[in-house]
């Protein structure tokens, strides 16, 4: 953490609260007296000029700049400490830095409110009143305990709704998936909403949990016939239920978790088209198409491989995770059991009509059905226990 400290002016201060060390106070701040240096390290995303709530803002402060007070709910900030002499104001804040979990002090809410004043201060030219006629009414929260700034974060974000991945991000639930996720990954991976440097990144938390859950076979035994559908079906329940201690196994094996996605849709690369050596043809109506897409491994295939013919397969895998470890290298496991887990998934397909992908996909069967050989090795090798 890095203790920083922002002396500036403002119109009126008053403590509103105050219970043992907790205290709240107001301060009524001209938009040209305003610290512009704050961390939004607590806020739980990350503003963007784009949204609609900061579209709004910056007309305001375009066309009535002294009405922005009275239409706006103001920002929130939490410091370590405060002072107020007068109109002149002190707040230290212990700031965190980029590589730190901890969320540190800084805008807790009200990061669009932030971001728009900044940005007509820094634009002068469109919005010429706002340094003199704009006014924000900022509360600073004191001796606020970090486990208590995500439920204070999701209880005052409600202008947009805040995803729940970003909260547990706020609360430093993903770090397990950081720390196991490969470097060519975590560039894919936004863990909050308009993440700086992210920002079109196409895969977010929820994307790295389900694949953890694909191969978690304490969650979903299969020899129980209980198998991760919801990975396709449920995602959002994961991360609701997400436990850390729950994948604290199988998260050291998340790169081969990828590697093995990659080997799937590498396969049906090879299998699609037509000719003797075919499996099938990728249709629309299957929810696949000719697009080219890029995988979390980094790997960009020439194809889009609908989820339903690749997360069944990846979870077939999860029969030969022991003690946190593979029973034999995943490459090897793969040759052996691969090809034929895809094609039993096809066939099945097949064999149901060739239904739609997002039906197949909520279907037990097809999962069933993409294990069937894996488990039944997993038997033999005594890696299983049917009760």
């Amino acid at each position: 953490m890095q203790r920083n400290k922002y002396a500036f002016e403002c119109e009126k201060a008053c403590r509103s609260y105050k219970s043992g060390d907790r205290e709240l106070w107001t301060l009524t701040v001209r938009a040209r007296n305003l610290p512009l240096e704050l961390q939004y390290g607590p806020n739980a995303r990350h503003a963007s000029l784009t949204s609609k709530p900061a579209k709004e803002m910056l007309a305001t402060l375009r066309d009535d700049p002294a009405s922005f007070v009275l239409k706006n709910n103001g920002m929130m900030v939490v410091a370590e400490s405060i002072r107020a002499n007068g109109e002149a104001i002190e707040l230290v804040c212990n700031e965190a830095s980029p590589d730190e979990d901890g969320p540190g002090h800084g805008v807790l809410n009200g990061g669009h409110t932030y971001k728009v004043i900044r940005h007509a201060l820094e634009q002068r030219v469109i919005y010429p009143r706002v340094p003199d006629e704009a006014v924000v009414i900022v509360t600073v929260g004191i001796g606020i305990p970090d486990d208590d700034i995500a439920k204070i974060s999701r209880a005052r974000n409600t202008s947009e709704k805040v995803p729940l991945h970003a909260l547990r991000e706020l609360a430093g639930d993903w770090q397990i998936l950081k720390e196991y996720l490969p470097p060519a990954s975590r560039d894919l991976v936004a863990f909050k909403p308009n993440e700086p440097g992210y920002e079109d990144a196409p895969f977010n938390p929820t994307d790295v949990v389900r694949r953890l859950a694909l191969v978690n076979n304490n969650l979903f035994p299969a020899e129980r016939a209980v198998h991760p559908v919801a990975a396709y079906t449920s995602v959002g329940s994961l991360v609701t239920k997400f436990e850390r201690e729950k994948f604290l196994v199988v998260a050291p094996l998340l790169p081969d978790v990828l590697r093995l996605e990659e080997h799937v849709v590498k396969f049906w690369e090879k299998a699609n088209g037509r000719g003797p050596d075919k499996l099938a043809i990728i249709t629309a109506a299957s929810g696949c198409s000719t697009e080219s897409s890029t995988l979390m491994s980094g790997y960009t295939a020439s194809i889009t491989v609908a989820d339903p013919f690749v997360l069944p397969v990846v979870a077939a895998f999860r029969v030969f995770i022991r003690n946190g470890e593979w029973v034999r290298p995943i490459d090897e496991l793969w040759e052996r059991f691969g090809a034929r887990s895809v094609r039993t998934l096809w066939e099945t397909y097949k064999e149901q009509g060739k239904s739609s992908a997002a039906v197949f996909g909520r279907a037990r069967t097809s999962w069933a059905a993409a294990c069937e050989h894996t488990k039944n090795a997993a038997l033999q090798w005594g890696l299983l226990q049917v009760e």
